[in-house]
């Protein structure tokens, strides 16, 4: 034990006299630790993200968007989905439990006492708080008389509030919504931001029926359906009759692909993991090539270092030093830059996921399985970086080492 100490402590010297070597070493390895340490983050943070959003979007409940995915894909808003589809679906699927048309009507302005804003307004039914899971803080959602009626009622998201409202208390107050006088009703907890980074509080409620008559004119197509299935339903089944039931209804040909694109849980899990894929190969080539050159650069400084240390290792060998001590040293000083590199390593790969986190709302999501990843691979490059230099030295005749 005395001679491990004594060999610890003569190899943190070796670091200390070393110091330009050192630095360049630290390098090395610290900016190989940091992209692995965030390649490992992303992919738990992405997957953390995507079953979050499952959770929020609601592991038994899909969306149906009018378009095919291609029309999507190229923000063409073709609308194909009808109110009948909803009446046929519900009709043929019994393990539907929820059932609603959802209307966007995309930058619309919206008034009040001379503050202006653009938004999306959203034409839904009565049972919004239940088909999203998601609530209201202050005052109520419009009740089912004032759905078939067709009032001009609303509910806001948070953005809503304080960009119109500022300080005032938003129940009960009138705003005009693309020219049209409406009530506020109520206000919607605080979402946040989709994964691409949309603003979900960012958002008006109507009833569907209101923006049908009033805004756009429109009594039988919506741009989306929204369905909850049964607790325990197998919802890629349901999925699959969802799909046949409406290309049924839209008379599409076995030759025709779909008009509509189903959105569920599977599709959000290869959505996140298909944007954290491009991430991964680029930060994964990052990784090799950094550690690669830090591997090199720590090769051969100790190499380098051998010749300069000739003389310190002949006296040694010639007062009793071990080659196995010689070897040994070499390797505990190795293991020190690639802890201490690793450490810094992390670090860094901490600032650089706040920037990537705050610039392109990336999920990342920093665990002990991250560090402990990266710190064993950084020692497994300075392993095998120092093994041949080390062997090296403690192969030196004493006397040949002293004479140089």
């Amino acid at each position: 034990m005395e001679r491990f100490i004594n060999l610890l402590k003569q190899s943190l010297t070796a670091v200390k006299a070393y110091r330009l070597r050192t630095f360049f070493s630290l390098l090395g390895i610290a900016f190989g630790v940091a992209s692995l340490s965030i390649i490992v983050a992303a992919v738990q943070g992405s997957y953390y993200r995507a079953y979050e959003i499952i959770d929020v979007f609601g592991p038994e409940s899909i969306l149906v968007f009018s378009g095919s995915r291609e029309e999507r894909g190229v923000r063409q808003r073709k609308k194909t989905l009808t109110m009948k589809d909803i009446q046929v679906l519900k009709q043929n699927i019994p393990e539907i439990k929820l059932i609603m048309p959802v209307l966007y009507v995309d930058e619309a302005q919206v008034y009040y006492k001379g503050n202006i804003i653009t938004t999306r307004v959203y034409g839904v039914s009565t049972r919004f708080e239940e088909a999203w899971n998601w609530y209201l803080i202050e005052g109520r959602m419009f009740n089912e008389k004032e759905l078939k009626a067709k009032k001009n009622v609303c509910v806001i998201g948070l953005y809503v509030k304080r960009e119109l409202f500022k300080n005032e208390e938003p129940v009960g107050k009138m705003i005009v919504v693309n020219k049209l006088p409406c009530k506020v009703l109520g206000v919607l907890s605080k979402r946040g931001t989709t994964p691409t980074g949309r603003n979900l509080d960012d958002r008006i409620l109507m009833p569907y029926t209101t923006v049908m008559s009033k805004i756009n004119h429109d009594f039988m197509y919506v741009n989306s359906i929204r369905i909850r299935f049964e607790k325990g339903s197998d919802v890629e089944k349901l999925v699959e009759e969802v799909r046949q039931i409406l290309r049924q209804n839209h008379h599409l040909s076995p030759e025709q692909s779909d008009d509509f694109f189903i959105l569920s849980p599977t599709e959000i899990i290869r959505f996140l993991v298909n944007l954290t894929g491009t991430l991964v190969l680029f930060l994964g080539l990052s990784s090799v090539i950094s550690l690669t050159v830090g591997g090199f650069v720590l090769a051969n400084l100790f190499l380098l270092s051998v010749s300069e240390r000739k003389k310190e290792i002949g006296i040694r060998r010639a007062v009793g030093a071990k080659k196995r001590d010689i070897l040994i040293q070499f390797i505990i000083e190795a293991l020190i830059i690639t802890v201490i590199g690793s450490i810094l390593g992390f670090f860094l790969a901490f600032v650089g996921a706040h920037f990537l986190t705050k610039i392109a709302q990336f999920p990342i999501r920093f665990s002990f399985i991250a560090f402990g990843l990266a710190v064993s691979v950084s020692v497994i490059v300075g392993l095998l970086s120092v093994l041949n230099p080390a062997l090296k030295a403690s192969r030196l005749n004493p006397i040949e080492a002293i004479r140089e």
